[in-house]
């Protein structure tokens, strides 16, 4: 009988542990790119809250499975997206950059910092603020904001400590977005994106067999014309997933396909 309890408390711990797992690792490791809001000419506090809020981040993310990309690269994507003066640069540039550093989703987040009078003692409050943009799309799926304030034995001791604690803050509520977004993209099926380049009846195969394939929900053509058609497919695998059967598919028919480029969820080809 002993035995027996003992097995049966071995099974129940390492279903607590897998699931503990599970609850912690994001369904497909996304790859995401964090851009720091830049200001025509950032104070020596704010920039110190932003590396002590994007370490943080860094940290929470990797953590849970997710794939970030490196400090150099999204130090490049937000020094160019403050040069800019198109619309809207914020989404739209945060959605570009995150598809050219192979991202599906981008997080671009800005501080507000507070330094107490050194007079009354040191202490810091810092504010942050983000939103996740799908890259794929250039849209929101969700904006939070977070503040934590902190003593130190230095204004930058008390600095790092509340930018580090904003930014744990900030990133639990953005992550429970972005794995409802995910795991919502699953059950319902996500968006992937097919731009076909070659004659207009061999493109028409092509949707006819996705049409019929299980994992696929819907094929809409959003655009169509000079030898080029844009297809919004709806499925329940990842884009890798799917060029691979696309792939099959177009063999089993006897028709050539090149991938040109790929980023995100959306994907060029040539028709040979």
């Amino acid at each position: 009988m002993r035995f027996i309890l003992l097995i049966l408390s071995c099974l129940a711990l390492m279903l607590a542990s897998a699931a503990a797992l599970a609850a912690q690792k994001p369904a497909d490791g996304e790859r995401l790119l964090l851009i720091r809001a830049v200001g025509g000419s950032a104070s020596e506090k704010e920039l110190a809250a932003q590396a002590g809020v994007y370490d943080s981040m860094v940290e929470y993310l990797t953590d849970r499975g997710y794939r970030v990309v490196d400090r150099a690269a999204a130090e490049k994507a937000a020094m160019q997206i403050a040069a800019t003066h198109e619309i809207d640069p914020v989404l739209n540039k945060a959605a570009s950059y995150g598809l050219t550093f192979l991202a599906e989703y981008s997080i671009h987040f800005k501080t507000s910092t507070i330094v107490k009078d050194p007079d009354k003692g040191i202490g810091a409050l810092v504010k942050v603020s983000a939103k996740i943009i799908d890259n794929t799309g250039a849209r929101i799926i969700s904006a939070k904001q977070a503040e934590a304030s902190s003593s130190g034995h230095s204004t930058e001791d008390a600095i790092e400590k509340a930018a580090r604690n904003a930014g744990k803050k900030l990133t639990e509520q953005l992550s429970k977005g972005l794995e409802q977004h995910i795991t919502q993209n699953g059950n319902e099926g996500r968006t992937v994106t097919m731009v076909f380049e070659g004659r207009e009846a061999q493109t028409e195969r092509l949707v006819s067999l996705l049409e019929k394939n299980k994992a696929v929900a819907a094929v809409k053509e959003v655009e169509a014309g000079g030898g080029k058609a844009t297809l919004e497919i709806i499925c329940k695998s990842r884009r890798d997933q799917l060029e691979r059967e696309l792939l099959r598919l177009a063999s089993q028919q006897g028709i050539q396909l090149q991938k040109i480029r790929s980023e995100g969820n959306r994907s060029t080809w040539k028709i040979r």
